[in-house]
């Protein structure tokens, strides 16, 4: 529904909370949470027993940066409708954006016991086990992301960075194969598998991928300097010493 028809409901019927719930969608959709809080605060008043405006209002506290709140109405969408695993997977995300990984954790795999099949909620627990160094586990729920969805890029990159940073150059470099071989468009994927083409001084395959990279749109310059100060501290973090035709290719212009 549009905003426009669920005002004309809203004028027809003032108390009808469905009214404002939707058009409370509506706003959040179009990125105005200020609406969206008041019309979804509205129609919890007429009616407070529907977890769905509850999770409506979260969203919208979420969208604003009010964790807080976001968790509170998620909370209480949990109280309407507790069998829903996608309600403990926003519950999950919310805590996971707050820094309080435990109770993420707890969020997450209450999700995946309602709802074995829930990539979101496997990936927002394997990003915390990799946050924390808990790499095997990482590599368990990413996995089975992959295996619940073959075709998911973000899980093939999820699993290949985890590898990467557990040290297994060589499966990490699968996984990005893997992701490229489903999208042959993921510049991140070409991105990632040449940064580690430079890792094992594969000078030719990394000029080849940081290059695809680029002619699909990656910043690679950007991405590079996201972990490296400068092509000198990568190849003293490496010990290596990058050919000047890539090193070229991942400085940045002068003015």
């Amino acid at each position: 529904m549009t905003i426009s028809d669920c005002t004309k409901a809203i004028k027809l019927d003032p108390n009808d909370a469905k009214g404002y719930y939707w058009r409370g969608r509506a706003y959040n959709e179009n990125g105005d949470f200020n609406r969206a809080i008041s019309d979804c605060t509205k129609a919890i008043e007429l009616d407070p027993d529907d977890a769905e405006v509850y999770l409506s209002l979260g969203l919208a506290y979420s969208s604003k940066g009010d964790l807080d709140k976001t968790i509170d109405s998620y909370n209480k969408a949990i109280e309407l409708s507790s069998d829903d695993a996608g309600m403990y997977c926003y519950r999950g995300s919310a805590y996971l954006s707050k820094g309080d990984f435990n109770s993420a954790i707890e969020d997450f795999t209450k999700a995946i016991e309602l709802n074995s099949e829930l990539v979101e909620a496997y990936l927002g627990r394997g990003y915390i086990y990799g946050e924390t160094k808990d790499f095997d586990k990482a590599i368990g729920d990413f996995t089975k992301v992959i295996q619940v969805s073959p075709d998911n890029t973000e899980g093939y990159h999820a699993r290949g960075i985890t590898q990467l940073n557990k040290g297994s150059l060589n499966f990490a470099i699968n996984d990005f194969s893997k992701a490229i071989t489903v999208d042959p468009d993921d510049g991140i994927a070409y991105y990632l598998r040449g940064d580690l083409w430079l890792h094992q001084r594969e000078w030719e395959k990394a000029k080849s991928d940081l290059t695809a990279a680029t002619s699909k749109g990656v910043d690679i310059v950007t991405q590079f300097h996201q972990f490296h100060e400068s092509i000198e501290d990568f190849e003293e973090k490496i010990r290596i010493q990058v050919p000047p035709d890539i090193a070229a290719l991942l400085t940045p212009p002068q003015p």
